[in-house]
Formats: C-alpha cells, sequence, structure tokens
C-alpha cells in the first residue's frame, strides 16, 4: 500500500478504533489491578472517611486473574511433522516465552484478548506481544479468520506524542500522532517480508459475530458491591460500633480542674461512686457488624460463582467447604472445566504462532503443519499417592511403556524427562532392574 493510502486507513479507521478501544480496555486493566473507584461516601466527608476509602477495595478480580494465569503454562509442543521439534522449542525458549506467556494470558484474560506479533530476527524470529488496549486488528470474519487484514499498535514515543505503527502483508508503517489520535505524520516504513500480516490473536471467549470478553467485564458491578459493603462495615466499625457509657443526674462540674478531675475518676479502671440516689448508670449498645460480614460473604459467593472459582480461594476461612486434596479436588472441577476452555482456544493460538515462526525462520512444513500438539502443564489438584498410584495402574494393568508416561507426571517438562532417560541408560543396574519381572525371572 502506498504511504497517502496508509494514512488514510490509520486516520480513518483504525487510529479511531485504537482510541476507543484503548479507553475501554484501560478501564478493564484498572480493575485487573485492583485499581477500583472509590466507594460512594457520606456528604460530611473528611479526612477519616477518605482514609477508611483507601482501605476499602478488596482486589479479588485482580486475584482471579492471577488464578487462571497461573493454572496456564506450556511446557511442550509436538509438531505433526517430525525434525523440527528442537528447533521450534529453541525459538520459543529464545523469546523467553517461558516467562513471557504468563503476561499474554494476563492480558487476554483481562481484556479478551491479545496478540503476538512475529517477526524475523537473529539467532531466532522474536515475538512481541500486546495487550488489545495497545493493539487493534481487522478482520474481514473475525469470527473465522485466521489472520487479520490490518493491525495497529500504538507505542509511547515521549511525553507528548505517540508512535502509531500500521501492520499489513508486507511492511510495518510508522506513524507519529499526538496522544489523542490527531495529527498522524508518516515517518518510515520497514519490510518484514513473512507474506502474511503476521499476527495471532489469544481470545479465549468468541461468540459468533466475533465479538470477545473477558474475565474483568461480568466481575465489575459483583467487586463494586464487595468495595462498598467493606466501606460501610469500616465506616461503621469506626464510629458507631462502640460501646457508649452514660450517666444521668450528676452536677455538671463548674470549673476546669473539676472537669479533668471527673474525666479521671470516669476511667475504665476506676470504680465510680455515685451520691446521688435518683442517678442513673447504663450503656448504647453498638451497631453489630454480623450484617455487614454476611453481605460481603454473599457477595463474595456471587464473585466465585460467576467467575467460576473454588469457593475457599475468595472466601478463606468463611467457606464451609472442607479441606484435603480430594474435597478441594472436587471444588475445583468447574474451575479446571474452565482452564480446560482457555487451554484449548489458546492453544489453537499457540500452534498458529509455532506455524508463523517456523516459516519465518524457514523451516520446511512447518508452514503447512496443523497437526501439532501444545502440552500444557498439569494444574489439577492431586495427592502424590494418586498420581503414583495411577501411573502405576496404566504401567502394569494397560502395558502403557513406563518411560512414555514421565512427560505425564505433574511438574515433569520434556527436559527433565529426557534427562531422566538419560540417567536411565547411563546405569546399568537401573537397567537390569526393569528388566527383571516381580517373580525374579528375566524378561525375554
Amino acid at each position: 500500500m502506498s504511504k497517502k493510502a496508509i494514512l488514510a486507513l490509520a486516520q480513518d479507521t483504525l487510529i479511531p478504533m485504537m482510541m476507543e478501544e484503548r479507553k475501554r480496555q484501560t478501564i478493564l486493566r484498572n480493575w485487573a489491578r485492583g485499581q477500583h473507584p472509590k466507594p460512594f461516601k457520606p456528604r460530611e466527608a473528611n479526612k477519616e472517611l477518605d482514609a477508611l476509602l483507601e482501605k476499602a477495595p478488596v482486589p479479588l478480580i485482580m486475584l482471579i486473574i492471577r488464578i487462571l494465569a497461573q493454572s496456564m503454562e506450556v511446557q511442550g509442543y509436538e509438531p505433526g511433522v517430525t525434525g523440527m521439534k528442537d528447533r521450534l522449542w529453541e525459538i520459543w525458549q529464545g523469546n523467553m516465552l517461558g516467562t513471557r506467556q504468563k503476561r499474554l494470558y494476563k492480558a487476554a484474560l483481562w481484556g479478551g484478548q491479545a496478540f503476538a506479533l512475529g517477526l524475523p530476527g537473529a539467532p531466532v524470529p522474536k515475538v512481541r506481544i500486546f495487550s488489545a488496549r495497545n493493539m487493534i486488528t481487522a478482520y474481514q470474519d473475525p469470527e473465522a479468520d485466521e489472520w487479520p487484514q490490518y493491525a495497529g499498535f500504538v507505542e509511547i514515543a515521549s511525553r507528548d506524542k505517540f508512535h502509531f505503527t500500521v501492520v499489513d502483508d508486507e511492511k510495518l508503517h510508522r506513524l507519529q500522532i499526538n496522544p489523542d489520535g490527531t495529527k498522524a505524520e508518516y515517518i518510515e516504513d520497514q519490510v518484514h517480508g513473512v507474506g502474511i500480516l503476521p499476527v495471532v490473536r489469544y481470545a479465549g471467549d468468541i461468540d459468533d459475530e466475533g465479538a470477545v470478553m473477558g474475565e474483568v467485564e461480568p466481575l465489575v458491578p459483583i467487586q463494586a458491591n464487595i468495595d462498598q459493603t467493606n466501606f460501610d462495615r469500616l465506616l461503621t466499625q469506626s464510629f458507631a460500633s462502640w460501646v457508649i457509657r452514660y450517666i444521668t443526674g450528676m452536677a455538671k462540674p463548674s470549673s476546669t480542674e473539676e472537669t479533668e478531675r471527673v474525666k479521671m475518676v470516669l476511667e475504665r479502671d476506676r470504680l465510680l461512686l455515685i451520691e446521688n440516689p435518683e442517678a442513673k448508670v447504663g450503656t448504647l449498645e453498638g451497631t453489630a457488624l454480623n450484617g455487614y460480614i454476611e453481605a460481603r460473604r454473599d457477595s463474595k459467593q456471587d464473585l466465585a460463582a460467576t467467575a467460576q472459582v473454588s469457593q475457599k480461594t475468595v472466601l478463606g476461612a468463611q467457606s464451609n467447604n472442607a479441606d484435603g486434596a480430594e474435597a478441594q479436588a472436587a471444588e475445583e472441577a468447574s474451575t479446571q472445566r474452565k482452564i480446560h476452555d482457555y487451554t484449548v482456544a489458546f492453544g489453537e493460538s499457540h500452534k498458529q504462532l509455532f506455524r508463523l515462526l517456523g516459516e519465518i525462520d524457514g523451516i520446511e512444513g512447518a508452514w503447512a503443519d496443523y497437526a501439532g500438539r501444545v502440552d500444557w502443564a498439569n494444574s489439577e489438584i492431586r495427592s502424590l499417592s494418586q498420581v503414583a498410584d495411577a501411573f502405576g495402574k496404566l504401567a502394569t494393568q494397560l502395558h502403557i511403556p513406563e518411560q512414555g508416561l514421565w512427560e505425564m507426571v505433574p511438574g515433569v517438562t520434556p527436559d527433565k524427562a529426557k534427562e531422566w532417560a538419560r540417567m536411565r541408560a547411563e546405569d546399568p543396574l537401573a537397567e537390569m532392574a526393569r528388566l527383571i519381572r516381580s517373580d525374579g525371572n528375566v524378561a525375554q
């Protein structure tokens, strides 16, 4: 495309889309980071109320995003074509995606979608990660298309200038814009030479019209309710929960010295003697906090149910569910189903990214390889005895090769399994023990 066409596309379509979406995504990001709008407060505000407002927010949405992201980790990739596995994994590790993948998942979880941009590089192709706050894409069919028609991403250039880069199937076109998206100026272009627009979309929940929704949006009203209830509780706890003692029938002190003497007499550790037989002594009970605590617990239950996470995770000690690995596993079954949905969606995006990176790297057969498989770390809660018993039965009763089960053990990476295989090959005694049956005979 010509410079004039790129400027027109950016000014008329991509930049307005980017600025509008950026505002919405900023709100979602703030909720995901625990930066909540303040609860409503009484009109007679003062410094004490302002201090309570600062203490009221409880960043439960941030907790849910972290829990889901912690449950997803790619620990290996099995391409459908032999001979390219090691190089593709080298590209993955060369981009430090073992760590950076978490940032990609978090951005997709709170924003609904995130993006990975693959570009040529040395010694491996380069991968850049963008949230929906910093990248916009345009698809002809947003539900079914694998690659976008156009994409653009924004970066801060200086205090009062931004760079907006338009990506097409040939080049990266860099423009300079004001913070409000106006006054676009063409700066330069860079040929990427990939042959397609090299942007992969990561979205966990896409409807039939291509619209996406993340974890934050449906939880905002419940989180706001929890913050408001917490502020109301703090307000009552600070100003209306104290027991007030009163005395009637006492003469008013006639001087400052007498007032101070009476105050000393009325201290808590003093015994008070009243000479006036008509005097009355009593207490005014403070406002009970039980209602606020129960209301907050109910809202937390709503949050856990809507987010499809374990109630014990959100409620803590307020949860009535049992402890133990088996009980926790049963409670988290719904969460695991949700995580499975995400790993299916993100796994397809990872396969698309591996195909793209393989094509950029010149790996023969990588582009046409749709049969790859992403290996996810097992995040389910199981006791070690359960795991050992299950794999032992698979090996002895179904005669599945033991070494083939190693990578299925939770926490064992492909590199660790390779190390075990090497250790076994280098240990003749271990190999002999493997060949000896339990009855003492040597396997034929």
